[in-house]
């Protein structure tokens, strides 16, 4: 039995150390248009997160671990009475960057915008207008 302890401790070290090396991030998508509903279909190439409709102050969020190799990405198809378009809500680089672990986006009547750690409001005006 005492042949194992060392296999063991060093297993345990492995799953402790990768929960570590590997944090989950948080993508969150919040309606900030006062009296309107918002449409947000996100997913990425692995995972369909499903369309969710959003009454003001109301929000969507999941959490995943990001790929050390710069392969994450989530993207959302937004809509709203004011504009419509697909935007990048996470990729490993320009998010990190930007919002760290946790990224919330604020969906307002000029485009959605990403509060950044640093510095203010991020935003991104509507590919489409309405």
């Amino acid at each position: 039995m005492e042949y194992w302890r060392p296999a063991l401790i060093v297993l345990s070290l492995v799953f402790t150390t990768s929960e570590a090396l590997y944090p989950k991030s948080r993508v969150t998508v919040a309606d900030a248009i006062t009296g309107d509903a918002i449409t947000a279909h996100c997913y990425s190439k692995d995972d369909d997160l499903g369309t969710h409709q959003l009454a003001y102050l109301q929000s969507f969020s999941w959490t995943f671990r990001y790929s050390l190799i710069g392969s994450t990405e989530f993207f959302c198809t937004i809509s709203t009475q004011y504009g419509s378009g697909n935007y990048m809500v996470y990729g490993n680089y320009i998010m990190l960057n930007r919002c760290g672990l946790n990224c919330l986006w604020q969906v307002q009547a000029g485009g959605p915008c990403l509060q950044q750690t640093r510095g203010g409001l991020w935003c991104q005006p509507w590919q489409k207008q309405t």
